[in-house]
This record gives C-alpha cells, sequence and structure tokens, in this order.
C-alpha cells in the first residue's frame, strides 16, 4: 500500500509540521510500503496534486493523509473523493481539528503508527454548488457549513491572530466581540424547492459533524453516516437569551432546554439551497475556511469517503507483542 503524507507547514501554531515529518519518517523506517511526504502549498493547489495521484494509481489502494487543520482534511478530500481504494487520515497540527472531534473512541490522531494501523470508515460528505462573482463553484465539505455569528466570529479571529497582543486569545476575544455586534444573517432557506425559512438569525449552520469553533457542540444530534445533514438554526433572540444559552450550547446540551424550539431550530435533510435576503451575498465559512457566496446548493453525499479511524496504541503494542 502506498502512503502519501500531505504536510500543512504553516497549521496550527507553524512549529509542528517538522516533528510530524520526523514522525512520519520514523514510523515508515523499515516498512515495506512506499511512502512520500509532500508539503502543501496555498491557493488549494495541493487538491489538485492529490487528485492527479489519485488517477494515477488506477484503483490501487492507497492513503492520503491530511496533516493540518479542518481547512487541509477538505482540501485533500476534496481531490480524492470519487476514487476506489482511496482512503483519507487526518493528522489535526491545526487551530480547530473539529472533524476528528467525530470520533470520541478512537486512537490517538497524533499518531502516525495508529493512523497507518487504522482501519478505515465510509462516512458521508456534503456536495455543494456556490455562485460567486456570477461564476458557478463546486467543492465538498466533511464537517460543517457556518453562517452568521459563527462565520462572523471566524473571520474576527482570523483578524486577531495577526495581532500579537490578542493571539492567545483570539477566539474568545472574537466571540465578545461579536456578541456585542450580534450581526447574524438574513437568508431565504429552500428544501427541495420549497421555502422553509426566511428572514433574519443570529446564526445557521448545516452539520455533518457536530463540532466547530474548536470543540463546541453545536450540533449534538448530528452524526457524519447518517445519510443526511442537519439545518442548525438560532433565531434573533436577544443577547441576554443567547448568553444565557452559550454554556450549554458549548457544551452540546442545549437541546434539552425547555422551550429550546423556540430559541433554535433544528432538521434534518439531504438537500438544501440558501440565498441571501436583501443582500448581494453573504459570508459562508466552509469546513473553518471563509468565503462569500451569492448563492449555495447542498446535498449530502452518502457515504463518499473512507475515513480512517487510528487504532488504540496499546492495540499496537499487543500486536507487536504476539
Amino acid at each position: 500500500m502506498k502512503h502519501y503524507f500531505f504536510v500543512n507547514p504553516v497549521a496550527g501554531k507553524g512549529n509542528q509540521s517538522n516533528e510530524l515529518i520526523e514522525d512520519i519518517r520514523t514510523a515508515m523506517q523499515g516498512s515495506e510500503s512506499e511512502y512520500e511526504i509532500i508539503l502543501t502549498e496555498p491557493n488549494r493547489e495541493s487538491e489538485a496534486r492529490a487528485r492527479k495521484i489519485a488517477e494515477g494509481l488506477n484503483g490501487e489502494v492507497a492513503r492520503f493523509y491530511a496533516c493540518g487543520g479542518d481547512g487541509t482534511a477538505n482540501e485533500i478530500a476534496s481531490g480524492v473523493i470519487g476514487f476506489d481504494g482511496v482512503e483519507l487520515g487526518i493528522v489535526p497540527i491545526g487551530s480547530g481539528n473539529d472533524m476528528i472531534r467525530n470520533f470520541p473512541d478512537a486512537g490517538n490522531f497524533m499518531n502516525v503508527c495508529s493512523q497507518i494501523n487504522g482501519e478505515s470508515r465510509e462516512v458521508d460528505v456534503m456536495k455543494f454548488t456556490s455562485m460567486a462573482g456570477g461564476e458557478e463553484q463546486t467543492g465538498y465539505c466533511l464537517n460543517m457549513f457556518n453562517i452568521g455569528f459563527d462565520c462572523n466570529v471566524v473571520e474576527t479571529a482570523l483578524n486577531l491572530k495577526k495581532k500579537k497582543f490578542f493571539s492567545g486569545a483570539a477566539y474568545q476575544t472574537a466571540i465578545f466581540l461579536n456578541f456585542v455586534k450580534k450581526k447574524g444573517a438574513c437568508l431565504d432557506i429552500y428544501e427541495d424547492g420549497k421555502q422553509i425559512r426566511e428572514g433574519k438569525m443570529l446564526l445557521c449552520a448545516i452539520s455533518n459533524g457536530s463540532y466547530c469553533g474548536g470543540g463546541i457542540k453545536s450540533a449534538p444530534q448530528a452524526m457524519i453516516d447518517d445519510g443526511y445533514f442537519d439545518l442548525n438554526i438560532v433565531n434573533d433572540v436577544s443577547r441576554l437569551k443567547f448568553i444565557k444559552l452559550l454554556p450549554k450550547y458549548k457544551e452540546g446540551t442545549h437541546l434539552e432546554v425547555d422551550g429550546i424550539d423556540k430559541i433554535i431550530y433544528v432538521k434534518k435533510s439531504k438537500q438544501l439551497s440558501l440565498k441571501p435576503k436583501g443582500t448581494k451575498d453573504f459570508g459562508i465559512c466552509i469546513d473553518g475556511e471563509i468565503s462569500r457566496t451569492e448563492g449555495i446548493n447542498i446535498e449530502i453525499c452518502e457515504k463518499a469517503l473512507r475515513l480512517i479511524v487510528p487504532v488504540d496504541c496499546n492495540v499496537i503494542r499487543h500486536m507487536l507483542q504476539k
């Protein structure tokens, strides 16, 4: 089996990639398997490279490892989805790493040996078609789309990280600043051509997985292999009501709150279309990466990706002792 490690040299704090590369070399030393370490490049160049490699395999079994954050995982996955025999591993050296949180009982995702010896599992992905600048763009989302408050927080946090004073607490500061603004979003939402929601909302998330923002369990009901994604809308509630709900929202127990249906709208779906209401476009965060869209269509692709779930290190030790 061939192994391709795509390492993002600037992921997270930017100082983990060199150590990881040494771990990869150590783990593969003496192995009969071929492997290659590839540094990712800006502007999603690595998506095209991963696709080209996958095409050349002609169905041969191989593993591609996205070593970075959720954005890197999205990039490499987008390059290999649809190719038989290809499996994706995620080595989380990014800042959010929310996709892997959907596997709480897995082994250590940071352990290269655990990844190599892990077993793959079929998971759903979300495919989207978006209009931007009058041009149609297509792509995939592994974990979550975020619009409104969540997206605004990510955008603010990215800007704050550029300032040395805020770098250590950028995300928490961004939450506070956007809580004061309470900007939200204004959308028309359609399911199979029928309008199901419209108007102003604090946030809108379309979730394949449960987590966003570096561990906030915003969609506890979501499952990455149930054949659906989950629409989660927090209505345009008052600041006081939102701040009371926030602790439970972070830990994923908010759906247990009495009267939550008046605050949050939740619906499982296979296809949605979202359009801006009263504006030309809106910001959308796709697996942690921000862009703008004049309208987007999202559909579920059932079991479209084989994702490597790392084995527990104790299992590896037991195998070696045999």
